[in-house]
């Protein structure tokens, strides 16, 4: 288990004073990489190498509410590396000495220069030592692949919304759907968002956000298109609920 101990910052808080959805996810990217720089390096260091991780899905929990501005928060994660050529990472969150946010995501380490998947046991040495805690379902919820679409949203990629493999980042496209859904913000926060993404957009490229109608307990679907592309390039399913004081 790697653990790491940050604080809130005033740039990573929204108009709620609590940190915002983008700012938490790269503190999960982020702390992946601390995690594992002792073997397979740096991000730079293993693209030099010829590999990159492209994350698949992602599911996401908030017990409770984010922590605010200026409060300390222990990111743990762990992952499990033997599922052929996925690897999957867990997160936790802690505030107060309570969970606050748990995730489960899974990932392929990919060939850049082929495009092409590789299984990391046979391409990073040391990998399986470092996933000791304990095995990760491979289980991940479904989304609906069909719905009717109540709400469509045009988005341009900007250049800043590109990660260092030239594609939209991952927490990129979650702030899309949290800022794009048809819900109050203001009185309204995710319980749970899962994804699943398959092809990432590039610079220049305006996505299309497609928005279902509610399902039962407050969960929405949204679908993300590529111009040209007929599969989606990622597909969400958000529950909200009400904001309470806790």
């Amino acid at each position: 288990m790697f653990t790491r101990n940050v604080t809130v910052m005033p740039s990573d808080a929204g108009v709620n004073g609590r940190i915002k959805l983008r700012s938490l996810l790269n503190y999960f990217q982020d702390t992946a990489g601390l995690a594992v720089v002792d073997v397979e390096g740096t991000t730079t260091e293993l693209l030099a190498r010829g590999y990159a991780w492209v994350l698949m899905k992602y599911e996401m929990e908030f017990v409770r509410l984010p922590p605010m501005l200026d409060e300390s928060m222990e990111i743990c994660t762990f992952h499990d590396p033997n599922h052929g050529y996925n690897t999957l990472r867990v997160f936790k969150v802690y505030s107060r000495g309570e969970l606050v946010v748990s995730a489960k995501t899974s990932w392929l380490l990919i060939d850049v220069n082929s495009g092409r998947p590789v299984k990391p046991l046979a391409h990073i040495p040391g990998i399986e030592n470092i996933g000791e805690d304990e095995r990760i379902s491979a289980d991940f919820r479904e989304i609906p692949d069909s719905m009717d679409i109540t709400r469509t949203v045009e988005i341009p990629v900007m250049f800043h919304d590109l990660d260092y493999n030239g594609h939209v980042n991952n927490a990129v496209y979650f702030e899309w759907v949290h800022d794009s859904s048809p819900v109050d913000l203001m009185t309204h926060s995710l319980r749970t968002v899962c994804a699943s993404f398959r092809s990432g957009a590039k610079l220049g490229e305006r996505v299309t956000l497609s928005f279902g109608e509610f399902l039962p307990g407050g969960a929405v679907v949204c679908n993300i298109k590529r111009p040209n592309v007929s599969r989606n390039s990622a597909s969400f399913l958000c529950e909200w609920g009400e904001i309470h004081a806790e």
